[in-house]
């Protein structure tokens, strides 16, 4: 697995992590593709961020030699990640790219305005209605 303090800068997302490791290797996208059994242009989309959960996750990880946990959510084994984000990511992995969308810009918007800027329902969940409101 590759030295964190060594690539820590360009391995805070899967798509860094993946070209990390790949160069690490000495492959081109091309090569991994092969390895993997898909094209190039799967690897560079997922290079590019556009691919945050591909589903030739466990292949590639195989391919490079590196935990399918580091290379998702770059921690060294799953054990690492709290049980509510391996089942928000498992539940992330089901949701059409629209959705993904939408919900990732919801949370950021959340996440910069601070805490406090959505007060939660009484009840602490929000009905889709109110989630659409918060766009």
């Amino acid at each position: 697995m590759p030295n964190t303090t060594e690539c820590e800068v360009r391995t805070t997302t899967l798509g860094g992590r993946l070209t990390y490791s790949r160069v690490e290797k000495g492959w081109t996208q091309h090569q991994l593709a092969a390895a993997v059994g898909t094209s190039q242009a799967v690897i560079q989309r997922i290079e590019a961020g556009k691919c945050n959960h591909p589903r030739i996750l466990s292949e590639l990880a195989a391919a490079l030699e590196v935990s399918p946990a580091w290379l998702m959510f770059g921690v060294k084994v799953i054990e690492d990640l709290e049980q509510e984000a391996i089942e928000t990511a498992r539940a992330w992995s089901r949701l059409t790219e629209p959705q993904r969308t939408a919900l990732k810009e919801m949370i950021l918007r959340i996440a910069e305005s601070g805490p406090d800027s959505v007060p939660l329902p009484e009840n602490g969940v929000f009905e889709t209605s109110e989630l659409l409101t918060l766009r």
